[in-house]
């Protein structure tokens, strides 16, 4: 049996055929080696390591070389690698999506090389028989190709020039496969096509949209990736800051900026809500040093209607990036642009990529072999099938870390009749006008409205907080980001994750929001016409934070003389006193409220009850002031009394003293 790596067909099922079972028994006088005794079914594996050219010219050979391992323990005879084309060029692009996905086409073998090590079978010789020529010529031994059991083989299989079935003076598309044969049973390792040329192609005008959205990882290999001629930036400017330090080199005329984390402005524009985008496109535009603020700003969106359409423009989208559903049929006829307008002032044009270029043009070649071939391909098709540009999208989830992963588009954009042009050329030319679009689309994916302006008045509160620490963004950073990631377009229509995010989004953000705050106090005695209330400020946040304590008397008998501003260090708490003053007993209740110092809220008020005692503080002090008085006059009295004595004792004689 063989067991075949099927590589190089987008979507195509990998399949592995029965083999023919035990080899038969050698002649007698076969090496003890060479004839198996183990009953297993013999079976290899198959492995392309790399596929022909994309583009053949005359006097070009097909060259495909291949890994064969046998992981049995039954040696395989007579294994064979063979390359086949298609006998005729593939006319649509039709043709070559059915083709790739396993689609039968008539197949004329090009080249074909043996598997494994080259054997010898003994001939035994005859006993002479009576009348026979004792010198006749023994036969000639047969050999034969063997792969012993778990080894493996690599070879490389190379077409035969007058068995290619190319036509001169013209071009054109053929699908290849390349097959492992055993036993006499075939499996397909590997599905492509070729481009044939020896004529004039035509000119394909082609933009290349890369989305550097996601972890900052993402974003740094989707940068260097989209480094080629005619591949156009669109970022998302919080991730790109943390790339260098924020200081990237912007390329204005090929980069675009994208809303921070990518949000549905689908949900939003249902939900008629400008808040969330407002924070998004801010957090993105002012990201690292500021260098995205000046750029224009892409939307990216699944489903469309007239709703989201002037929701965009009406907040400075000029371009709607219109993502291809999985479902949309790759030989769909590419339309790079449209436009759309609507009765008032609004205008936008809608980017729309082409499924099968984009499919076929980010596939690893690493993980499908041919991937460039099938790209440009493709590619040569679309030029003979529709006129104006072609736009390319590498999608949500690529992530070309490994060198092998723009191959397939770096040789898309170098081939001869392929013309790069930018996004913003694009844009530039004239495109495809009208769209028929309904007023409302899509409500059941939307994350609803009361959800939104929960999210909106959370990032409200989280950036007035914010103002309280030395740099906002230690606090309004990770809340913010929590909070959009309930509302990421990559999560839209999938409720489960949803409700998971916005409830842990929810849960995080409040935590924060109460970290500040007012300890709750008991009824506080102040007996005094002056003094100071002491208020607990507590600071569970992971920054200092810098506050007003501002108190408010709910009676004109408990006056507020001052709000003092405290910075209380993190995670710790701080006494601040608050003067007051008295003007008559009475219980009086009192509100605390923490502000920051734009003079905005921060933290649910605090209430307490103080009883004043105004006129105790001046009973008691003028009993005090009195008793001093009455010390004071009897201690004069005390010291003139003995003053007297002293005098008289002083004026005795001598004589009276003897």
């Amino acid at each position: 049996m063989i067991r075949g790596t099927m590589r190089g067909a987008p979507r195509a099922a990998r399949r592995a055929l029965a083999g023919a079972g035990v080899l038969a028994t050698l002649a007698i006088g076969l090496p003890a080696t060479a004839a198996p005794t183990d009953t297993e079914e013999p079976q290899l594996d198959g492995d392309v390591l790399s596929a022909p050219a994309p583009v053949v010219e005359p006097g070009d050979s097909l060259n495909a070389t291949v890994s064969v391992t046998n992981p049995s323990t039954t040696a395989v005879d007579g294994a064979r690698v063979i390359l086949q084309v298609t006998r005729k060029p593939i006319e649509s692009r039709e043709g070559l999506a059915e083709f790739l996905a396993g689609g039968s086409a008539r197949m004329v073998s090009v080249g074909g090389t043996d598997v494994g090590v080259t054997m010898t079978s003994p001939v035994a010789t005859p006993l002479p028989t009576p009348g026979s020529d004792a010198d006749d010529e023994p036969e000639e031994p047969d050999t034969f190709t063997r792969l012993e059991a778990g080894t493996s083989s690599t070879v490389t299989v190379t077409s035969v020039d007058r068995r290619l079935p190319f036509e001169e003076d013209s071009w054109g598309v053929h699908g290849i496969r390349v097959v492992l044969r055993a036993d006499g049973e075939s499996t397909t390792l590997m599905t492509g096509a070729v481009t044939w040329d020896d004529a004039d192609i035509p000119e394909l005008s082609l933009a290349t949209l890369a989305t550097a959205t996601g972890t900052p990882d993402r974003v740094d290999a989707v940068a260097d990736a989209a480094a080629l001629e005619g591949v156009t930036l669109a970022v998302d400017g919080t991730a790109w800051s943390a790339l260098d330090g924020g200081y990237v080199e912007i390329d204005e005329d090929s980069t675009l900026r994208l809303p921070a984390q990518d949000p549905d402005l689908v949900s939003l524009a249902h939900a008629e809500s400008t808040e969330v985008l407002d924070y998004s496109l801010g957090l993105g535009a002012e990201a690292g040093t500021g260098e995205l603020a000046g750029l224009p700003w892409l939307g990216m969106v699944g489903s469309l209607d007239k709703t989201i359409v002037r929701y965009a423009a009406e907040n400075g989208a000029r371009t709607l990036l219109v993502v291809p559903d999985a479902d949309d049929a790759a030989d769909a006829r590419p339309v790079a642009a449209t436009r759309v307008a609507g009765a008032g002032e609004w205008k936008l044009t809608l980017l729309q990529p082409d499924p099968l270029l984009s499919e076929l043009a980010l596939a690893d070649s690493s993980l499908t072999p041919g991937a460039a071939g099938m790209a440009t391909a493709a590619a040569a098709l679309t030029a003979s099938q529709h006129d104006g540009p072609v736009l390319v999208w590498t999608g949500d989830d690529w992530s070309p870390t490994a060198t092998t992963a723009t191959t397939a588009l770096s040789a898309l954009l170098s081939a001869s009749f392929v013309s790069p042009v930018s996004v913003q050329d694009v844009l530039a030319e004239p495109a495809e006008r009208g769209a028929r679009l309904e007023e409302l689309l899509g409500e059941e994916d939307d994350l609803g409205r009361p959800a939104i302006t929960g999210i909106a008045t959370r990032l409200d509160r989280l950036a007035d907080l914010g103002v309280v620490a030395e740099d906002p963004e230690d606090i309004t950073g990770p809340g913010g980001a929590a909070l959009l990631a309930p509302l990421a377009r990559t999560v839209r229509g999938d409720t489960l994750a949803r409700e998971l995010l916005l409830t842990d989004a929810q849960t995080t953000v409040d935590a924060t929001l109460g970290a500040l705050h007012v300890a709750a106090g008991s009824d506080i005695n102040f007996i005094a016409d002056q003094g100071a209330l002491p208020v607990t400020v507590v600071n569970d946040l992971d920054v200092e934070a810098t506050v007003v304590v501002d108190m408010t008397s709910f009676s004109a008998n408990l006056q507020i003389r001052d709000s003092p501003t405290v910075t209380v260090p993190a995670h710790s708490s701080t006494t601040v006193p608050v003067e007051v003053s008295a003007v008559s007993s009475t219980n009086v209740q009192a509100r605390t409220v923490l502000r920051n110092t734009d003079g905005r809220s921060i933290a649910s008020p605090v209430s307490m009850s103080v009883r004043v005692r105004a006129d105790w503080g001046t009973a008691v002090t003028a009993v005090f002031t009195v008793g001093l008085i009455a010390m004071l006059v009897l201690g004069v009295i005390r010291t003139v009394r003995r003053g007297r004595k002293d005098t008289r004792t002083d004026q005795t004689g001598p004589e009276e003293q003897a």
